[in-house]
């Protein structure tokens, strides 16, 4: 057995099961769209991983690590978008409370997909944390690119099952949140964690 493997799926885990802005964005996703949108905010932001393991394992996030402007500004960029999309899910909640059972504008597979990954891509934590933690996962000998990309794929396959999970939950829940005013009320929720998150990563140093 590669022991080395089987530590980071445990710390991958960890990650993976800790509530955090990917928690929040596939729950509104799967709120907004149903299963066929949550499912693709989890693609989003699984694939935002293997995308920061190439960019380690080919030093790119090096620059990242080393240029305080650079990670400022990839840092305040992730915090807007995570504050637009804040608001954008409280206008939302407005919009659903308002409607009175009319149809609302549901959030498609594509658009899911693509608020996963830009989410993920622009945490520049996660860029950080694939550059400092997963050279100490890569064997003498190995090649850099492919082991990391292999350790990505384990953390891929925990936040596919985990977020997965949770769509499945909120699709076995939807007949009960069909009403426009729980459904607006967790929109508010998932809207002001989102709100939260993104004034947390610009504030934090």
């Amino acid at each position: 057995m590669d022991s080395a493997l089987l530590a980071f799926a445990g710390l991958s885990l960890l990650l993976t099961v800790t509530p955090g802005a990917d928690t929040a964005l596939v729950t509104r996703a799967a709120l907004a769209g149903g299963r066929p949108a949550g499912f693709g905010a989890v693609l989003g932001v699984t694939s935002g991983l293997l995308v920061h393991a190439a960019l380690s394992a080919l030093g790119l996030s090096v620059l990242l690590a080393r240029s305080a402007a650079l990670y400022e500004a990839v840092r305040l960029a992730g915090a807007a978008y995570l504050l637009y999309l804040g608001v954008r899910a409280w206008r939302e909640a407005r919009h659903t409370a308002q409607a009175a059972g009319a149809p609302s504008p549901r959030l498609g597979f594509g658009p899911a997909l693509a608020q996963g990954l830009t989410t993920n891509v622009l945490n520049p934590k996660v860029a950080l944390f694939y550059l400092t933690v997963l050279p100490g996962f890569v064997r003498p000998g190995e090649g850099a690119l492919a082991r990391s990309l292999t350790l990505a794929l384990i953390h891929f396959g925990w936040g596919v099952i985990w977020l997965g999970l949770l769509v499945l939950l909120i699709g076995t829940l939807a007949p009960r949140l069909r009403s426009p005013g729980v459904r607006a009320a967790l929109e508010r929720i998932t809207g002001a964690a989102m709100v939260a998150l993104g004034l947390r990563v610009a504030l934090s140093r």
